[in-house]
């Protein structure tokens, strides 16, 4: 082995499977990335090395295997997002948004022109208010009003709300 693999063929073939290791923990475990990370990291350093210790023609091939092994690892990933074991699993979410949970009620915002109500934050322009006991995000014509301030409704344009 060592003759065809150099003299760090054990350390690669540790790198390499510890290396794809990673990669799949990447696939099925949320975070930063830091797995994925690190498993790259020891896919390059198994090329590196072989390019320094290795024959070229076999640096050549255990890069060009390890780049054939990490194309079917993310075409096995697209395809399982889509509709395969990732798509099953509990960190992937799969709860839809309907539109009526994002719109407000019709006749709840065409009220508020004209109302009075008090700043529960410092409006930056924008900011959060109270009006008749409940909470809106609103935002000013361009001036800082201060928090516990009085506030009057001007318009109400879709669900942006503007006050002074």
């Amino acid at each position: 082995m060592e003759a065809v693999f150099g003299a760090l063929w054990v350390p690669c073939l540790i790198l390499s499977i510890l290396g794809l290791a990673f990669l799949i923990a990447e696939l099925f475990m949320p975070g930063f990335g830091v797995s994925g990370i690190c498993g790259v990291l020891c896919l390059i350093a198994v090329c590196v090395i072989q390019f320094l210790t290795a024959k070229p023609l076999t640096a050549i091939l255990v890069t060009a295997v390890l780049g054939a092994i990490l194309i079917a690892l993310v075409i096995v990933f697209m395809k399982s997002m889509k509709k395969g074991l990732l798509f099953r699993s509990p960190i992937v979410l799969k709860d839809k948004i309907e539109a009526e949970a994002l719109t407000p009620s019709s006749g709840s915002l065409d009220q508020l022109p004209g109302k009075t109500g008090t700043a529960l934050t410092p409006l930056r322009p924008s900011g959060t208010v109270e009006i008749e006991g409940k909470r809106y995000s609103v935002v000013t014509d361009a001036t800082f009003i201060d928090k516990g301030a009085s506030i009057t409704v001007v318009s109400v344009d879709g669900t942006k709300i503007t006050v002074q």
